[in-house]
């Protein structure tokens, strides 16, 4: 006899809409009743989700397959990094440039499809567990749910109320008219950004130009400015990612890459990987088998800490190697591999991590 589940899922950002994608596509036997409930009307969430540079490795097209999101505008081809010393390192990229509230609102389109319900301009207003159930108030009523999904954001309440401290970080993004360099990202490091960056990214006919929120300093880009926009990131993941039947995802998990700053790609793999222990109803099942991805290792932790603390000297000194050098051509990298065993050992792990964010960091 089947016996149905019901779930909520609390956020329809890339981990809330692709956690509820995959509940119904992983529930053969049509045994979730599944809610999708987001704060935001539909002019607000477009406002909301535009605030991003929008860049993401074309590999979460095999990570969410078979989900194929609309909203795909352009590639990204090229990578350019400019450091100290005038120095730039250029990368091959196989990137997506994307439209992201077409992107995720394709994905509900999918989830709707399948049979989901999907709520908008809801207000999550309190929880609590109880006899394996999670009692949830969304605008002024309770609910039973069997399960719970929290893709609510780096402002997560649920994350507050469980007691489960992460790391938050405002950032701020200007669109400004300036003609953009065709599939390219730029990205600026400095120490005045405290191991972040200055990106510049296409968007249209203009760019998207945006920096770290930092405390008694002001960023501001030149140029004739179309639009402010301002979010938080959770970064650096948390102690626990499930509590009882409460699942974090995404921003409300921290789940946002330290040093790259990048959390689409890991919070639809962490949605994806949290229905999937949902379906086994094995909550437990998605923190272990998050913590084995290299999206949750705690060497990018260690490495943005490095980075925190750099001045621009060393910014300059740990990227020399690489100066001049055709990353993509193998006997330039292993001669490079070479001088960084010899002379800069002291960067290893921070190269470590530079390579994790290289794969996964997107």
């Amino acid at each position: 006899m089947n016996i149905n589940c019901d779930v909520l899922v609390v956020g329809a950002g890339p981990a809330g809409s692709s956690a509820a994608f995959f509940l119904k596509q992983f529930d053969k036997e049509g045994n979730l009743n599944v809610d999708l409930v987001d704060k935001l009307k539909p002019a607000e969430y477009s406002l909301y989700h535009d605030m991003c540079g929008e860049g993401v490795s074309a590999r979460v097209l095999d990570d969410i397959s078979p989900l194929k999101p609309q909203g795909i505008i352009d590639k990204i081809r090229l990578i350019r990094e400019f450091y100290p010393g005038d120095i730039e390192i250029q990368t091959k990229m196989d990137g997506l440039l994307i439209d992201r509230p077409k992107f995720f609102k394709s994905i509900i389109d999918e989830f709707i499809r399948l049979g989901g319900n999907f709520i908008e301009n809801s207000t999550l207003e309190d929880f609590y567990q109880k006899d394996d159930k999670v009692k949830v108030k969304v605008n002024g009523k309770f609910k039973e749910y069997d399960y719970v999904i929290a893709a609510d954001g780096a402002n997560s309440i649920f994350r507050k109320k469980l007691g489960i401290s992460g790391n938050t970080k405002s950032l701020i993004q200007y669109i400004v008219d300036k003609e953009p360099e065709a599939q390219t990202i730029k990205f600026y490091y400095d120490e005045k950004y405290e191991g972040d960056y200055m990106w510049e990214f296409p968007h249209g006919d203009n760019v998207k130009i945006g920096y770290p929120v930092l405390k008694g300093k002001i960023s501001k880009p030149q140029g004739k400015i179309i639009l402010k926009q301002a979010r938080l990131v959770g970064y650096g993941g948390v102690e626990r990612y499930t509590h009882g039947r409460i699942l974090l995802v995404g921003d409300a998990a921290c789940q946002t890459n330290p040093i790259t700053k990048g959390g689409i790609r890991s919070g639809m793999n962490a949605g994806k990987m949290a229905a999937k222990a949902v379906i086994n109803k094995m909550p437990s099942q998605y923190e272990s088998e998050w913590l084995k991805t290299k999206f949750s290792s705690n060497l990018l932790n260690k490495a943005f800490k490095q980075l925190q603390q750099m001045n621009n000297k060393e910014l300059e000194d740990h990227v020399t190697p690489f100066k001049n050098v055709d990353l993509d051509d193998s006997i330039s990298r292993s001669i490079s591999n070479i001088n960084v065993g010899l002379f800069y050992r002291k960067y290893i792990k921070l190269y470590q991590a530079y390579e994790i964010c290289n794969k996964y960091g997107w």
